[in-house]
């Protein structure tokens, strides 16, 4: 029962006050119905003893003191109720040190005192705002208990104990009383500092908020008992909102929030969304009937009042809308281009750029945007050469021109990189990748060197090939005239024959050489591919220059076969195949003094069929192996210097073993010897059956 009056009482009390406000009188009708509770069960106490009149007309009196201060609170007039409390000491000075005929003389009454006089200064420090009536009543209270002590003649007994503190109820008084005060003054002086601070900035928040140049609304939530929004009504609109919806303040005041937004917004905005439950700052929406764009920006200082702020971007979002399709436009443009588009500030920092091939480079923008030239692959001192090149952009207003080389995730690619000044902290770079540019010149370059060293060894050909010929073709002329006119016995006879037939060779092997070259150079070489049995054609060319062997040479020829069957071989061009293998025995018969010459062949995976001649001649050195397949160079060594050549045999041999589908390979050791080895296919080969025994 009794919470159901004090919530009846306490609906009467919601109006007109603020929040805190409300909690006070809420908490002073709590104190003051608990009084009038004891008052009553004090006052049906006494008429139960049938105490004596004057006893009960003081309980009566106190209970008409309670029911005054309930009435007092019921009536919004807590500075009554506090003014009731000094009635406190008025009724204790009755009740125990007056010399009323119904005063009581119980042994405990000092305590009782004490108890009801600090009750009483407690609640004068809760709810009153005035350190003067506190003090009075801190003083009246302590006069109060002087007196009560004073009349049981025990004033100044208890200040002969040893800790009089604990004894001596006014000493005990003072000191609650004096501690209590310090504390509540030092809270309201914090509570004063922090109430000029909110007025301060409620002052700063209501200027700020009326001289806004946006349109501005304050809005508030108005709450039940347990905090749960019931509605939001606006308080107050600045002038800027008047301006820019075309509505009056006194029109909107305390109109519901949501209907006012929707009417002049001409658009449903979910207020209760944006203020109660998201916690976004600021968001940006589109009004399509009144095709605008305003970003609504929400400030809450307490928990029931916000203030909405709403500023027309449509201008701003437009622009934007604009650059960004200028961008996409330009960088499309950009991407039609074969070019990178880097834009580098002052530090070497990456700010953007436009790169058409990205997927060839796999470059990401996380990958660039943001990071330092120091850090996106280039060698340290590229990077240093880049940055000063910026710098030189930036302070002469030039063009600086680069070219590097960068490794990426698909190989190294040639870059040609070009500064130009963008701005006053900034560059743009544009890099044209020109590998396929410096291929083709290095390529040109590569072929021109060796065009030019094929033509100095074709000079030097055509300049010693007069004397090649003349020489052989004079020793055939002479000797021949020798063997008619002379008269010379058998040996010499062989000796000059012997000599006309070696110089005829020769001189036949050039012009053969030649020939042979001539056809290479105009494509005229005619290529048969037919069966070719591989050991009848080695054994002929063995016969062949195991009979020209020089007599007084200690070299030894050898055939080396794979297959004996007499029917193996396959198909190929026996001429050119002849012709090669004639050229290589040729060359090692020429520089192998004495040992050996082998030459044979094996089949290797029934796939190919590798073809060698290995000897124990002297040998090529390493640096001369790069260039021995190369047109009319000849290796200077004492053979070459003591007998003619024209420098084609090898490069001849490597272009037909080319034609018929091979690889030619050499391997030397000065003072050892040379093999020189080449492999062909093995098409539509018989008799490869190996006999194993």
């Amino acid at each position: 029962m009794i919470k159901t009056v004090f919530h009846i009482i306490a609906e009467k009390l919601r109006a007109g006050f603020s929040q805190n406000e409300k909690k006070k009188l809420r908490l002073m009708l709590f104190v003051a119905l608990a009084v009038v509770v004891a008052a009553s069960a004090n006052l049906i106490f006494s008429l139960a003893e049938k105490r004596g009149n004057p006893a009960l007309l003081m309980d009566a009196g106190i209970f008409f003191v309670a029911v005054l201060s309930l009435i007092f609170i019921i009536n919004e007039k807590p500075e009554y109720f506090i003014n009731l409390l000094f009635t406190i000491p008025l009724f204790i000075y009755v009740f125990y040190s007056s010399d009323f005929p119904g005063a009581s003389s119980r042994p405990d009454a000092i305590n009782i005192s004490l108890i009801w006089l600090l009750s009483g200064a407690f609640v004068i420090m809760l709810f009153s705002k005035s350190d003067t009536k506190i003090i009075s009543f801190g003083i009246i209270s302590f006069l109060t208990l002087i007196i009560e002590l004073h009349k049981e003649n025990i004033l100044f007994d208890n200040l002969y104990f040893i800790e009089p503190i604990y004894s001596n109820p006014p000493v005990i008084f003072l000191l609650i009383f004096s501690a209590a005060f310090v504390l509540i003054y030092r809270h309201k002086k914090l509570a004063g500092q922090f109430y000029d601070r909110i007025n301060r900035y409620q002052q700063g928040v209501a200027k700020i908020f009326r001289d806004s140049e946006f349109p501005a609304v304050e809005i508030v939530s108005e709450n039940d008992e347990e905090g749960n929004v019931l509605r939001l009504v606006i308080n107050r609109v600045n002038n800027a909102f008047e301006s820019a919806f075309n509505i009056n303040h006194y029109e909107i005041k305390n109109q519901e929030a949501n209907y006012i937004f929707d009417l002049v917004l001409q658009e449903h905005i979910d207020l209760n969304k944006i203020l109660l439950f998201d916690n976004k700052k600021s968001r940006e929406i589109y009004l399509r009937k009144l095709d605008k764009y305003y970003k609504i920006s929400v400030i809450k200082p307490y928990h029931n009042k916000f203030f909405v702020i709403l500023e027309d971007i449509t201008k701003t979002r437009k622009k934007t809308e604009e650059l960004e399709n200028n961008k996409r436009r330009y960088k499309v443009l950009l991407e039609a281009i074969p070019d990178i588009f880097f834009v580098i500030d002052k530090d070497g920092i990456y700010e953007d750029f436009v790169i058409k091939e990205s997927d060839i480079f796999k470059i990401e923008d996380a990958n660039i945007i943001g990071n330092s030239i120091f850090d996106v692959g280039f060698p340290e001192n590229m990077a240093d050469k880049i940055y000063k090149c910026i710098h030189n952009c930036l302070n002469n207003n030039s063009v600086e021109v680069i070219e590097y080389s960068l490794n990426t995730p698909n190989g190294t690619y040639m870059f040609e990189m070009r500064l130009a000044k963008l701005n006053s902290h900034s560059v743009v770079s544009i890099a044209r990748d020109i590998t396929r540019r410096k291929n083709a010149e290095f390529s040109l370059e590569k072929a021109k060197l060796k065009a030019e060293e094929s033509d100095r060894l074709k000079s030097i050909f055509l300049a010693n090939l007069s004397h090649e010929i003349r020489t052989p073709l004079n020793i055939i002329i002479n000797f021949t005239r020798m063997l008619i006119d002379s008269e010379l016995n058998s040996s010499e006879k062989t000796e000059l024959s012997n000599a006309i037939q070696q110089n005829g060779t020769q001189l036949l092997n050039m012009i053969n050489n030649t020939v042979h070259l001539s056809e290479i150079e105009t494509g005229s070489v005619n290529i048969s591919m037919k069966f070719c049995e591989i050991n009848s054609l080695m054994r002929d060319i063995y016969n062949h220059f195991n009979s020209v062997v020089p007599d007084g040479r200690d070299v030894k020829l050898k055939l080396s076969k794979d297959m004996p069957h007499p029917s193996f071989g396959f198909v190929t061009d026996q001429n050119i195949l002849r012709e090669t293998l004639k050229i290589l025995l040729d060359n090692s018969l020429k520089y192998t003094l004495k040992g050996e010459i082998n030459t044979g062949y094996e089949i290797i995976n029934r796939d190919e069929v590798k073809f060698f001649v290995t000897d124990t001649g002297i040998g090529i050195p390493p640096e001369e192996q790069e260039n021995i397949f190369s047109r009319f160079y000849r290796i200077k060594n004492e053979i070459n210097e003591t007998t003619a050549g024209s420098g084609l045999g090898l490069p001849i041999a490597k272009h037909y073993i080319s034609m018929l589908g091979g690889e030619m390979h050499l391997g030397s050791e000065p003072g050892k010897g040379t093999t020189v080895w080449f492999s062909l296919p093995f098409k539509e080969g018989r008799g490869y059956l190996r006999v194993v025994s």
